[in-house]
């Protein structure tokens, strides 16, 4: 106490008393921004721990927001298909996939819609039964069938496609323009790694999944 009425005193212009000014009258050899260095790295980690921290954190956030968009998209597109004979965001990508390619074998439908080939045979069985596909004979492989689609399943596309865009608008939230185009950008990127490791990487290990630059 009596140093700081000692400071007090020995300043002039009371308005002009300050913290780091009175610390320097205790210690006149102290090299303040060094204490306050001091002060912030016992608080906080270093750098490199950091930079460690959140490296090992973002990729957990990235993948459970991609989640969390992919749960978005489903709750949506509940009222898209509501009153049509497309009851799933799976089933209008199939059907999608068959206006843009008139006919396909069902592994590859199957394959290009990133489909279990159980769960996408039966998709596609449902779909046949509800006649938006149909199924005839491969000229070129008399041992299997070409998926295309039927001209129910392309007045019913029709009748979605606008809900469906306003479905991208919906998803796509506040972004800007600009965000927009970025994020599509990055999301095409992921789409082209994951893909080839879809199709060409046949492992039931985890770690041979993982990007080249990751691996041990």
């Amino acid at each position: 106490m009596q140093e700081l009425e000692a400071y007090q005193d020995k300043v002039k212009d009371k308005n002009a008393l300050s913290l780091d000014e009175f610390i320097l009258s205790l210690t006149p050899n102290l090299d303040l921004d060094s204490l306050k260095n001091n002060f912030v790295k016992s608080a906080t980690l270093k750098p490199e721990e950091n930079h460690q921290r959140v490296e090992n954190n973002i990729e957990r956030v990235i993948s459970q927001h991609i989640l969390f968009m992919y749960r978005y998209i489903k709750f949506y597109s509940k009222m898209v298909f509501a009153d049509s004979k497309i009851k799933t965001i799976e089933d209008f990508s199939f059907l999608i996939t068959l206006m843009q390619q008139p006919a396909l074998p069902k592994t590859e439908l199957i394959r290009r819609n990133i489909y279990e080939k159980s769960s996408g045979v039966e998709a596609i069985n449902r779909l046949i039964k509800s006649k938006l596909l149909a199924q005839k004979q491969n000229p070129d492989d008399k041992r299997s069938q070409l998926i295309f689609l039927t001209d129910t399943g392309r007045a019913a596309l029709f009748q979605v496609f606008g809900k469906m865009n306003d479905l991208g608008i919906i998803a796509s939230g506040d972004l800007s323009d600009a965000e927009k185009n970025e994020l599509a950008i990055l999301l095409k990127k992921l789409d082209r790694f994951h893909f080839d490791n879809y199709n060409n990487v046949n492992s039931n290990q985890l770690n041979d999944y993982l990007p080249e630059k990751k691996k041990a």
